[in-house]
């Protein structure tokens, strides 16, 4: 006897909205999921006139940070504490040097579509804009006050 497993393809394929975030599957041992995050971010130096951030005193330019989307930035976060309660949370990132090897990362404000909510009871994941300083004991970096909501907080430019 044999047998196979009939698998539907559908054309309708919508595309994929350029920040968005997704549930992981595996729970760490408080019970918390990671969240998936896909966001563009970041400009040319010639966009900003090579100013757009101060190092050390001197206007310069950071790649694939701030403001625009000419990068893609693929992370996964998870939620300090447990799952997300109440209005505001943090999240660590999952990796010790992403999004950037750099000592912080200039992450613009950001609202990402959550793809495949679990309960259906918000759509996007919200990030503020803040300059993220890697953690000096476990050298990663912690986003700080991301929300749920019904509409996008932010313009994503």
């Amino acid at each position: 006897m044999s047998a196979c497993d009939k698998t539907f393809v559908s054309d309708n394929r919508k595309p994929m909205p350029e920040n968005y975030a997704m549930f992981g599957e595996a729970p760490s041992k408080e019970g918390s999921h990671p969240i998936e995050i896909t966001y563009r971010v970041g400009h040319t130096a010639s966009d900003c006139n090579n100013s757009c951030i101060i190092a050390n005193g001197v206007p310069s330019h950071a790649d694939c940070q701030g403001s625009g989307n000419a990068c893609v930035v693929k992370i996964r976060l998870w939620p300090i504490g447990g799952q997300p309660k109440g209005e505001a949370f943090s999240m660590v990132v999952d990796t010790l040097w992403e999004p950037t090897y750099g000592d912080f990362f200039n992450m613009p404000a950001r609202s990402l579509t959550i793809l495949d909510n679990p309960d259906a009871t918000f759509r996007f994941l919200n990030i503020p804009a803040q300059l993220l300083e890697r953690d000096s004991l476990t050298q990663q970096f912690i986003f700080n006050g991301l929300f749920f909501s019904d509409t996008a907080a932010y313009s994503n430019n």
